[in-house]
């Protein structure tokens, strides 16, 4: 049996964090421990502790995931041993039923009271998601593209339908899948399969038109809307189509001027800070936002090592005394 994951310590939160506070934990932890932050030699483990915050956040930012996740907590080992998310639909596992079925729709997927929904949290697969995880929850969460199922039945997909008579969907997919954009390979609620061209460049909240893939009427196939969702992303905040970033600086670079590496969703490149810059500066890349068609907004922050050698310390001082003089 997989060990218990503490998804509140990971994040670093309370138990009774707001959706704003667990969101805003995530970010600060994916920024920490994003494997693209660190080097080589320490990727593997931050790639590791990278997951659990993801996994962390894709539970508890979820309403129902963590409703679940808390029922469960406190009697794990004996939700496990009476076959976990296995027996969530079909009321085994503990001699009495499992207790926790009701959280669960029957097709091992959660509706999550905003109907379908893909997912995909920052280009994880559902094979990222711990044993711990896919024990509670199994088909509720994670998954990639190409790789949908168990969106419920068809009764569930009527309860989606537009007064046009068409159905809805959501699918949440990461800023560097928004940005490529590209053919994805996904199993639709009404069962169908198709390679759907997502735009690059699309925007959080923007509505593809999928025609006759939705469920079938007295008419005919219905068509389909699928609602772009795009999912928090550890080094950028988004602005329809701008991003922002902030990137630290040591402090003679921003006395000096010099190059500074910034990230970017095709990867880093190299920019020029003027001698002089002031903690907080922004500076904008024309052309660098999603799918090249916004910008991208750079925040400085001087970062002051936590630890000064010997003679850093020295050259400090005299500094000090200099400006002192």
């Amino acid at each position: 049996m997989s060990n218990y994951k503490d998804y509140y310590k990971i994040l670093g939160i309370s138990k009774t964090a707001s959706d704003a506070e667990i969101k805003k934990a995530f970010k600060a932890a994916a920024r920490k421990y994003h494997p693209d932050m660190h080097k080589d030699a320490d990727k593997a483990a931050m790639t590791e502790k990278f997951k659990d915050v993801n996994e962390a956040y894709e539970v508890l930012s979820d309403k129902q995931k963590r409703s679940v996740y808390d029922q469960v907590g406190p009697d794990y080992a004996n939700y496990a041993k009476g076959g976990g998310a296995a027996a969530g639909g079909r009321g085994q596992g503990f001699s009495g039923g499992n207790p926790y079925s009701q959280y669960y729709d029957g097709s091992g997927f959660s509706g999550g009271g905003g109907g379908f929904n893909f997912n995909s949290t920052g280009g994880f697969e559902a094979g990222d998601f711990s044993d711990f995880f896919q024990n509670i929850f199994g088909g509720m969460g994670g998954g990639g593209f190409g790789g949908f199922s168990g969106f419920g039945n068809a009764g569930a997909a009527q309860s989606m339908d537009r007064s046009s008579g068409a159905d809805e969907a959501g699918l949440t997919i990461s800023l560097e899948d928004a940005h490529r954009g590209g053919k994805m390979n996904l199993t639709l609620p009404s069962g169908k399969t198709a390679a759907v061209n997502i735009p690059a460049g699309i925007l959080d909240g923007q509505t593809l038109k999928l025609k006759g893939l939705g469920g079938q009427s007295r008419r005919g196939p219905k068509d389909l809307y699928l609602k772009i969702s795009l999912a928090p992303h550890a080094v950028f905040t988004h602005n329809r189509a701008d991003l922002d970033t902030d990137v630290g600086i040591m402090p003679w670079t921003a006395a000096l001027g010099g190059p500074v590496k910034v990230p970017t969703l095709d990867g880093y490149i190299t920019i020029k800070v003027p001698a002089g810059t002031q903690s907080g500066k922004r500076m904008k890349l024309s052309g660098k936002g999603l799918g090249g068609k916004g910008d991208l907004y750079v925040k400085l922050i001087i970062d002051i090592p936590p630890r000064l050698t010997e003679k850093q310390t020295a050259l400090f001082e005299k500094l000090r005394d200099l400006s002192n003089g």
